[in-house]
């Protein structure tokens, strides 16, 4: 009898120092732990001038709560050495900006550390539903992201080259939730025989009714954090509105790809399990059209029967 109870007493010793190691893990290392995924995209419509460009997508900074200056600073050297040619930012600067209002020293802060990314063919960025939240907020964000080098995609779409005519084009829409999204203006200029990425802070915007997607070739989304913890085998423990769909990791829409970042920050609650912080980084590459062989026929060949 007293061997049995040890025995259990041992198990149950056992689970509880594992549930303080997961909890601590969760607490104090996975939410400062970037981690950097690295996928590729083959297209024909990758101009050849832009292979092996490399595009580094982040969001969901939520600076000014969990987020201070030592976690970003550690993330954007990482980012850094990660070396990208372009970076995209998918939304929400400030996390609940109206509640923990950034002063002149936080924006300044977190301006000058996303003017360190280094992206020599440009810094595009998108807005998310905090930072949308209020006019004033909306007026503050755009300021931070312009200090910082990133220009803001509105609704608005923009080409990228690589020292050459040849482009891709980078399409950038408001945010589903307290944005005013206007695909007509976003895909006015974009055609569907250029290589098109698009960057939409929610990625349920994928599920509108005038979603355009033949004309996109890879989307670009983040904002629900991918629930900051997820079980294996369960899964995420919760969803967030905007995410409803798919609200992490990587999908195919008929011919689209929709990725979804885990994002950098943390809100709600400073915890990640099974959710890191992430940032991806897509390696573009040409691919050559192939095409049948021509199969020569001999005029002087005889037919014999």
């Amino acid at each position: 009898m007293i061997k049995k109870l040890l025995k259990v007493v041992s198990i149950l010793l056992f689970l509880a120092v594992c549930a303080a190691g997961i909890f601590f893990y969760s607490i104090f290392v996975s939410v400062e732990r970037l981690n950097v995924d690295y996928e590729s995209f083959k297209s024909a419509k990758i101009p050849s001038s832009m292979n092996d460009v490399k595009i580094a997508f982040l969001s969901d900074l939520e600076y000014n709560h969990f987020m201070n200056k030592e976690r970003l600073t550690k993330m954007v050297n990482a980012i850094n050495e990660a070396g990208p040619d372009v970076v995209i930012f998918g939304g929400d600067v400030f996390n609940l900006p109206l509640t923990y209002a950034p002063n002149d020293v936080t924006k300044q802060e977190v301006s000058q550390l996303l003017k360190d990314i280094h992206a020599p063919l440009g810094k595009f960025a998108v807005l998310g539903e905090q930072d949308n939240v209020a006019e004033d907020v909306t007026k503050m964000v755009k300021d931070v992201l312009y200090t910082a080098d990133f220009e803001l995609l509105d609704n608005k779409s923009i080409k990228i080259r690589n020292g050459s005519k040849e482009s891709i084009t980078l399409i950038g829409l408001d945010s589903y939730i307290n944005g005013l999204i206007d695909m007509e203006s976003a895909f006015s200029n974009v055609s569907s025989d250029s290589f098109n990425i698009l960057v939409a802070h929610c990625p349920d915007t994928a599920f509108l009714e005038n979603f355009p997607d033949d004309k996109i070739d890879l989307m670009l989304s983040g904002h629900s954090h991918a629930a900051q913890i997820s079980l294996p085998l369960i899964g995420s423990l919760s969803s967030e509105e905007g995410a409803q769909r798919y609200n992490h990791g990587k999908h195919t829409i008929k011919n689209m790809t929709l990725h979804i970042t885990n994002g950098l920050g943390t809100s709600t609650m400073d915890m990640r399990l099974f959710s890191p912080p992430q940032m991806i980084v897509y390696r573009l590459q040409h691919e050559e059209i192939q095409t049948q062989p021509k199969v020569e026929t001999n005029k002087n060949e005889q037919k014999t029967e």
